[in-house]
């Protein structure tokens, strides 16, 4: 979700490579999230020994470049220093998490020929001033928050949040980290930036960083996804959200939009009543719930065929007709139905 008007990568997902991992696992990977719409991947050249650094990376940066992948890649004084700027270009590397012992010139030089990544949690106004008057573009730079391995240690979202529009006042966009499902050694208790997402699901914490805490990127830390949760992030790179729902089956995949004036009790699909027209639709007239699906029926006259999602308990009324029900672990995904991101019902994945 884009809260800057530079675009770094294609699209608002991205994930993370280690070389401690199995290479043709990581190659799978690679191709598994290119074909659910990822478009960037992070790695790290600082956690390996100076002799390995050659071969365990390049596979995984040629593998990224064979499927498009850009990558953005950590380093700090050894690697800089073992590989020079010539050694980093023929990797492919598209951008430089700047780390330990690279000074301000530096950064600068090394800005003519990478995006510079920078620490999203202690870049200050006064460290943008001085790259700047050194003549770094802050176009150049991307933000990006860490990741927090250990409980209790990871960010609130009120403060990632506080940093995020700071950074935007520069046109800088932001990059934060959220938990996957196949947890990474040696804590194996995800790799969060926010703490509180660090045992939700992933869909909701990328949600949950984009628009609440207003990130223009999301990275995820862990080695992996589930394919059930991949398959929701093929619609999440579209800027569509996918929610798991017992629906008549013409509703299945079909795209809708709230409405920009939007209500605080319903999610008022906009286009609905031209879009279902032609579908005949029954359901039950009761009480409606949080999540309900409900259809206008031919008693509300000019609004027959409008649909709604309940975002709160709402009375009967004869004129509105239940279809169908958001699962529940998918509730908390309605309040992020808002620009950009529109919605599609799914079959509920019965485990």
């Amino acid at each position: 979700m884009q809260y800057t008007t530079d675009q770094m990568f294609n699209t608002s997902l991205g994930f993370s490579l280690y070389t401690s991992n199995n290479l043709e696992d990581s190659k799978q990977w690679i191709r598994d999230y290119k074909k659910a719409g990822f478009s960037f991947a992070f790695t790290s050249l600082n956690l390996l020994e100076e002799a390995d650094q050659s071969n365990k990376i390049r596979p995984l940066l040629q593998e990224c470049q064979k499927h498009s992948i850009h990558t953005f890649v950590d380093i700090n004084r050894q690697v800089l220093d073992s590989f020079g700027i010539d050694g980093l270009k023929k990797l492919g590397i598209v951008a430089l998490r700047i780390d330990d012992g690279i000074i301000d010139s530096e950064i600068v030089i090394l800005s003519n020929h990478f995006k510079i990544v920078l620490n999203a949690s202690t870049l200050t106004s006064q460290k943008i001033s001085r790259l700047k008057i050194q003549g770094l573009k802050t176009s150049q730079l991307i933000a990006c928050h860490n990741y927090y391995p250990k409980p209790y240690t990871g960010l609130s979202l009120h403060k990632v949040k506080q940093f995020n529009q700071q950074l935007h006042q520069y046109n800088i966009p932001v990059v934060a980290f959220i938990p996957g499902e196949i947890k990474r050694l040696p804590i194996f208790e995800g790799l969060p930036t926010i703490e509180e997402q660090r045992h939700i699901k992933p869909l909701q914490a990328a949600l949950e960083c984009l628009v609440a805490a207003e990130c223009d990127y999301i990275c995820i830390g862990d080695n992996a996804l589930s394919a059930s949760s991949l398959s929701k992030f093929s619609f999440l790179a579209k800027e569509v959200i996918p929610l798991e729902a017992a629906v008549p089956s013409p509703l299945y995949h079909m795209i809708f939009e709230n409405r920009l004036d939007s209500s605080d009790y319903v999610i008022r699909a906009a286009y609905s009543r031209q879009q279902l027209k032609q579908f005949k639709l029954s359901g039950t007239i009761r009480q409606r719930y949080l999540g309900d699906i409900v259809i206008a029926n031919e008693k509300f006259l000019r609004y027959e065929k409008e649909l709604e999602i309940c975002l709160c308990n709402l009375p009967l009324d004869e004129r509105q007709t239940i279809i169908g029900k958001v699962r529940n672990e998918d509730l908390a995904l309605l309040h992020y139905i808002q620009p950009p991101f529109k919605f599609s019902f799914v079959k509920l994945n019965v485990k």
